[in-house]
């Protein structure tokens, strides 16, 4: 059958298909689209988001501060349920141990769900380490974790398992993918 592609023994005519086509793929592309870059040389990061990111500042709970917490900026955006958040905290008032600083993120973050991954990862020549979680409900969190010049950073995505996001999971890999230092040395 001439201007038709075959799928699982059916014919389907080809402009058809391939304009199905080309809305699936153009969905996630046009929502990226969407998606720029903030830089906070302040905080030390550059992050791309769907848009400007509301910023909390916190204390946040740690054994290695004599009072018991620190300084925490969290830079977040929340897209269709899906919410990318840059948290910093700040650890240059103290005598820390990075390697407790760390776990003590990481055991937050495990109390979330299971573990499905812990692993080393290399940001812009920073080691760090790369978590994702399964909660109960089945939503997802994406983390790496860096300790950089007495600073944590954490670069989070909980990305639900029900959400409306435009950019569908793909919006974890621009978010990730583009996350940089600007000063880690």
């Amino acid at each position: 059958m001439l201007g038709s592609v075959i799928i699982r023994g059916f014919p389907v005519r080809s402009g058809f298909f391939l304009a199905f086509i080309g809305f699936l793929s153009a969905a996630p592309a046009n929502a990226a689209e969407r998606w720029q870059e903030y830089l906070y040389l302040q905080d030390g990061f550059s992050a791309h988001f769907p848009e400007k990111p509301a910023l909390l500042e916190q204390l946040h709970r740690t054994s290695q501060s004599v009072s018991g917490t620190v300084g925490e900026r969290i830079y977040s955006f929340n897209e269709g349920g899906v919410i990318y958040s840059v948290s910093i905290i700040d650890f240059t008032k103290g005598d820390v141990d990075p390697d407790i600083a760390v776990d003590e993120v990481r055991a937050a973050l495990i109390g979330s769900g299971t573990l499905a991954f812990d692993g080393s990862i290399y940001l812009d020549q920073m080691h760090g380490r790369e978590l994702i979680v399964v909660g109960a409900d089945g939503t997802r969190y994406t983390d790496g974790i860096f300790y950089i010049k007495r600073q944590l950073y954490q670069m989070k995505v909980v990305y639900p398992a029900v959400n409306s996001d435009p950019a569908g999971s793909s919006g974890i890999g621009i978010f990730q993918g583009t996350f940089h230092f600007t000063d880690p040395y």
